[in-house]
């Protein structure tokens, strides 16, 4: 498969029945809603249920939702979604007496330019990338790892890391050019 016929993830979803499509799904993007609501303070409980009516509304939409080619399309769209499911979730608590700061949470989710956006956003992309990491680490030898992390994550001069390894620069080079394609192959329509 060359370069542009890549499918990326969402199109996989969105276009098959593919198990382990949903699967690598399911495993990226169930833990970022469940881990980003409790980091706003939801309760475990209402975490736990949002988590799950949100991954069923993407289930049962994604085949509907169409990329619009502007950055953040499917983020955007599933911020919308949890967002109306706190919304949903702070009703049903209010009849029945429980309070809680659902409402607030989901109206500042609603809002594109809000804080809580900005912070939904950065945890996106953050919870995506060490997802797609360890995805990555799984095809190379550990020295190609330590190579590259030390590289790009770490910002450490090749020719130190080339030495440190006993590596050529050459052989540095090329498996932090692996390892980087890589990423971008599986990140491809995830982080935007």
């Amino acid at each position: 498969m060359n370069g542009n016929t890549r499918i990326t993830l969402l199109q996989r979803v969105r276009d098959s029945d593919a198990h382990d499509s949903w699967r690598e799904f399911v495993a990226v993007y169930e833990g970022l809603i469940f881990s980003w609501l409790r980091q706003q303070n939801v309760a475990s409980e209402d975490a736990e249920d949002i988590r799950q009516e949100v991954m069923s509304t993407v289930v049962e939409k994604i085949g509907s939702f169409e990329h619009n080619g502007r950055p953040g399309a499917f983020r955007n769209w599933l911020r919308q979604i949890t967002s109306h499911r706190l919304r949903r979730t702070w009703r049903t608590r209010k009849r029945q007496g429980v309070t809680t700061n659902l409402a607030a949470i989901a109206e500042e989710l609603a809002d594109d330019r809000s804080r809580l956006t900005l912070i939904w956003d950065a945890a996106h992309n953050e919870y995506v990338v060490k997802h797609l990491l360890e995805m990555t680490y799984r095809r190379f030898n550990n020295t190609s790892i330590t190579a590259f992390q030390r590289i790009v994550l770490k910002e450490e001069p090749a020719q130190q890391v080339a030495d440190s390894l006993g590596m050529s620069l050459g052989a540095v080079r090329v498996a932090q050019h692996r390892v980087l394609r890589a990423l971008k192959e599986l990140g491809q329509g995830l982080i935007d």
